[in-house]
């Protein structure tokens, strides 16, 4: 064989040492960086368990109301300042006492020519205990406009 179709050992053609160490600590950095994203993270605000925030009895109340949510996450503070400068505070039911839950999710109705079919909305919750009347007040949102979609409240003295 001639030495053309040898292949030879060892670096590459024009590869200096400087390649193979900026190689090596570009490596190193892609190591730790995954390391450090596996390893930290957990039980921090972006790991908040949303469903616990609601009522006890939330979802089996708005179930026999025929509303039904999937799919619930938290939003941003201020997306939350935009709902509550456009709410109703009537749809509420609660006359600016607290902060109620706000979480983005997809809102379904029982009746199925309803235009609530997995409809993306904004959920602001209002509990029963920042509730004027004692009870549970739940609003719909349309998350581009903040248009009341549905209203539906549950628990002491509720009409909805």
């Amino acid at each position: 064989m001639s030495d053309t179709e040898v292949r030879r050992l060892g670096r590459t053609p024009g590869m200096k040492p400087i390649h193979a160490v900026v190689a090596g600590a570009f490596a190193l950095f892609w190591v730790l960086l995954l390391a450090y994203v596996l390893t930290h993270g957990k039980n921090d605000d972006s790991g908040v368990d949303v469903y616990s925030e609601l009522p006890p009895g939330f979802t089996a109340a708005l179930q026999t109301k025929g509303v039904s949510y999937s799919g619930l996450s938290p939003v941003d503070s201020t997306t939350v300042a935009q709902v509550l400068a456009h709410a109703n505070a009537a749809d509420l039911g609660a006359e600016g006492s607290g902060d109620p839950i706000v979480l983005r999710t997809s809102v379904s109705d029982s009746d199925p020519n309803s235009s609530l079919q997995d409809r993306a909305a904004l959920m602001v919750v209002v509990p029963e205990s920042q509730a004027s009347d004692g009870a549970v007040h739940v609003a719909f949102l349309d998350p581009a406009s903040y248009t009341t979609l549905a209203t539906v409240s549950y628990g002491a003295d509720a009409s909805g």
